[in-house]
This record gives structure tokens, C-alpha cells and sequence, in this order.
């Protein structure tokens, strides 16, 4: 990935802001997860990370979305029960080696992925909307 958008705490990102910077990382930010469900989206600023997309409820976040100038990155951490569904789902066994690899910390394992291409938003979407159904049940 390129540099990070939105690093000065002064400017906060919008839509319109987000097409201007990057086509990329606008693109896949609207089909990421165009309805997050009951999920809220929020932007928030981390010293040294910039301006962070928190999506979620209230008290845990569900992913944080970064905006980079050709793409995206999306940082969430999945539970032991749902790190084994998807590592027994053959739909998702593109990313069976990330999840057996995945750094385990007390509130699950840590995943991280850059989206540079439409095949990899797609990967992914279908990925989070999996979750957030797991999540909801």
C-alpha cells in the first residue's frame, strides 16, 4: 500500500474528500459494505494512524477501515469460534493460511487486509457480511 490519507487531525474525511484524494480507495470504501447493518460507522482520529473508520456498536468494534491513497485496509480481530467456521468453510479457504497464521491476543486473533483490486473488495465483503451474520445470531 501507498501513503495513508487523512493524517492531519485537522481535516476530517468526508465523501467528497475521499474521491478527491484517491478513486481507488473511494471505490472500495462505497462497496466494501455499502449497509453495515445495524452496525454505526465513525471516524475517529489515532495519534500516528490519522483518521480511522470505526465501524461497529456502541462498546466493540466490529472492523476499522484505513484509507490509503490506492486502496484500503481493513483491521478486525475474529473469536476462536468464528476463526474455526471460517477455517472449516471451504468458501473461504483463499484465506485459510491468514487465519491459521493470525496473532492470537485475548479478544481473538488479529487479521489484516490491504484491498488494492475489485477481486480482493469482493473477498472480502462477502467475509465481513459472513461475520456480521455470525455476529447477529
Amino acid at each position: 500500500m501507498k501513503r495513508r490519507l487523512f493524517t492531519d487531525v485537522r481535516i476530517a474525511p468526508t465523501g467528497a474528500l475521499l474521491r478527491k484524494e484517491s478513486q481507488a480507495a473511494s471505490e472500495y470504501y462505497a462497496n466494501i459494505l455499502p449497509e453495515p447493518g445495524a452496525n454505526r460507522k465513525r471516524w475517529e482520529y489515532s495519534q500516528g494512524n490519522g483518521w480511522i473508520l470505526r465501524v461497529g456498536d456502541y462498546n466493540n468494534a466490529l472492523y476499522y477501515l484505513v484509507p490509503f491513497e490506492d486502496g484500503i485496509g481493513i483491521n478486525l480481530t475474529v473469536r476462536d469460534a468464528e476463526r474455526a467456521d471460517f477455517l472449516n468453510s471451504a468458501e473461504f479457504s483463499i484465506l485459510h493460511p491468514q487465519l491459521e497464521s493470525a496473532t492470537k491476543y485475548s479478544r481473538g486473533y488479529a487479521l489484516q487486509f490491504e484491498i488494492e483490486s475489485s477481486e480482493k473488495c469482493q473477498s472480502v465483503t462477502r467475509f465481513l457480511t459472513r461475520l456480521i451474520t455470525m455476529r447477529s445470531a
